[in-house]
Parts: structure tokens; sequence; C-alpha cells
């Protein structure tokens, strides 16, 4: 079904993971592309999704005020209007800080300008456009650990700035919501659980390469006996994206098998 035909979809750190499954989702379902991220788009891939829709990758670093707004300018250029924004690009910082005393005001406000800043500035310079158009959809990505994690994790170099970013990202997306809804443009984010997008993301290397007793009892804790995809991850932004999820709005929604 082409449910998002004649829409453009933005997505940040759209190469690889969770983003590139939503992209070819996107794709998928009848929308135009256009792919944010700092590292090479691997074109081909996305180029293999059947779907009507064009792809425009384009080089973006999210903490970079002015990459944020040139590629806004040549996506709005390119396509006009950008329907569909997925803030997907963030992460817990190349820095490693375990704990409160080795978290520096640097690493902090580093994790903060990746998470959180790009959803402003991306949102900023693509609602004018939409609100013209009366329609819009932003998804933001935030995670289950928003509730706080219990010890070190292998995926996490600083889970106190990850923790606190997904978790404001849940406030913002509640005033977003409410903001943006007389426009006709809806804001949800998605707080994934164990998901592991495919054998080149980083966080699948990671967890294969922790001892097979340590992966057994992880999947162990999740109740439907498996971990989490980035094709389940893209059906729920699928969702969100199309003209059904018209009525939600500033909502944050758990996917994660069920774990308590």
């Amino acid at each position: 079904m082409m449910q998002l035909e004649g829409k453009t979809a933005l997505i940040t750190g759209g190469a690889n993971g969770i983003g590139a499954a939503i992209g070819k989702r996107y794709l998928e379902a009848g929308a135009n592309l256009v792919v944010a991220d700092h590292q090479d788009v691997a074109i081909d891939a996305f180029n293999a999704v059947q779907g009507p829709g064009r792809i425009l990758p384009l080089k973006c670093d999210v903490t970079k005020a002015g990459d944020c707004e040139a590629v806004c300018a040549d996506a709005l250029a390119a396509f006009g209007c950008i329907d569909i924004l997925v803030n997907n690009a963030g992460g817990s910082g190349p820095t490693l800080a375990r704990t409160i005393e080795e978290t520096t005001d640097e690493i902090f406000d580093h994790i903060l300008e990746l998470n959180l800043k790009p959803i402003l500035r991306f949102s900023r310079a693509l609602l004018p456009a939409m609100k013209r158009s009366g329609w819009g959809r932003i998804i933001n990505m935030s995670s289950r650990v928003r509730y706080g994690v219990a010890g070190s994790f292998p995926t996490m170099k600083c889970p106190l700035g990850y923790v606190t970013a997904k978790g404001a990202m849940v406030s913002l997306t509640t005033q977003f919501g409410k903001e943006l809804g007389p426009f006709g443009i809806t804001c949800n984010a998605i707080a994934p659980g164990m998901i592991l997008p495919g054998a080149e993301a980083r966080i699948t290397k990671i967890i294969r390469a922790q001892p097979e007793k340590w992966q057994r009892e992880l999947v162990s804790r999740i109740p439907v006996g498996r971990t989490g995809t980035g094709e389940d991850i893209a059906e729920l932004a699928l969702y969100l994206a199309s003209p059904g999820s018209g009525f939600m709005t500033g909502q944050t929604l758990d996917i994660h098998g069920g774990v308590q």
C-alpha cells in the first residue's frame, strides 16, 4: 500500500541501523526520501527498494548548526516541502564516562547537543513549509532507557548523559504536540528497547561480541523471546508518519517486546 505516496521524508542518522530500516520502509510506502548522515550513504541499498520515490543522500554532522541548516535548505530546494521529519540521529557520545563523577560538563553538553538540539534545528527550518501545507509528521527517537539503567551497559559510553537526553526528549515531544496540533502537524516519539537493527549496526556488533551466556540472559528478560529488529521499529514509524495517525500526538510509544 502506497500510504506515503506524494510525501517526502527526511531522516537524520539514516545511513544504517534503525534509520535505514525506516527509510526503506518509507520508500516501500511510496515516499521520497532524504537521508542525512555524517557517514556515506550506501545509496544502492535504498535503490534496491521498490517504490516510486526519489532518494537524496546528504552529508550532515547534526552537532553543527550550519550542517543542519544546509541539509534543510537542500532538501527544501529539491522537494519543496518535507512532510515527515524523523529525528533519529543521536547516541551516548564518544567518551567513556560510566559514573556521575566521570561525566564532565563537556561530555554532558556534547550528548545533549547530539540528541536534542538537532530536533529543534531541523524542526525550526522545516516547519514553515509544513504549516503552509497544513500537514506534517515529526517523529523523535527516544529510548526505553530514559527510565535509567543499573550498572554499565556495553553500548552506552555515558549512561547519565544518554538517559537524560532521551528523557528530555519525551517532554520536548509533548510540547511539540501541543504547539503544532492546530497546524495539522503531529509529533510523537518512539522508545525502542533492545533492538539489533542489522549485522553492520554498531550496537549489533557490540552485543554479538559479548559472551554467549550474557546474550542468552539478555534475551531471557524479553517476554517475546527475541531482540527487536530495525523492521519492528520501521512499522511503528510508518504508522506515525501515515495519514491514519492524525489523532495521535505528543505521545512516546515504547516498543520493547514486553519488558517491564
